[in-house]
């Protein structure tokens, strides 16, 4: 019709995609935020594996070798100052609960010990002062005097 205006909807398309813009802008950051850990790992081991984000530090699964070594020495000191007298139970905790630390010592320190599985006895014992010996060379435990 040659009588009737033309009318322009470039405007109007250019309007609408631009709504349509921000409105799928605004859905794919509510659903990113909604699961913003899965992403974020994602995005660190693509960091990782392209070598543009730093290796993650290993965490401890243990507790801190500072306590491992206070509660050494601590128990090392009770049962090299108990008295003559002092109950065979008594005595037998104190070692098994330092046993357990200086595994704990040794797990943390990657050396290898074989006190929890070695019955108690004589080699049990050899086994005690070897591993005391290692702890000592490296400054976790110090020697007792004579």
């Amino acid at each position: 019709m040659p009588g009737a205006s033309a009318v322009d909807h470039r405007g109007v398309d250019g309007d609408l995609t631009a709504k349509v813009a921000i409105i799928v802008a605004v859905l794919v950051s509510l659903w990113v935020w909604a699961d913003w850990t899965t992403y974020r790992r994602r995005a660190q081991r693509l960091g990782r594996r392209w070598r543009l984000v730093a290796e993650e530090e290993p965490k401890p699964s243990g507790p801190p070798i500072e306590r491992i070594a206070a509660d050494a020495r601590r128990i090392r000191a009770q049962i090299s100052t108990a008295p003559a007298g002092i109950p065979r139970a008594r005595l037998r905790g104190w070692l098994e609960a330092y046993d357990d630390v200086l595994v704990a010592a040794c797990r943390s320190l990657g050396f290898e010990q074989r006190l929890d599985v070695l019955p108690e006895g004589g080699v049990h014992d050899l086994e005690r002062q070897r591993v005391e010996r290692m702890l000592e060379e490296v400054g976790l435990l110090t020697r007792l005097s004579a």
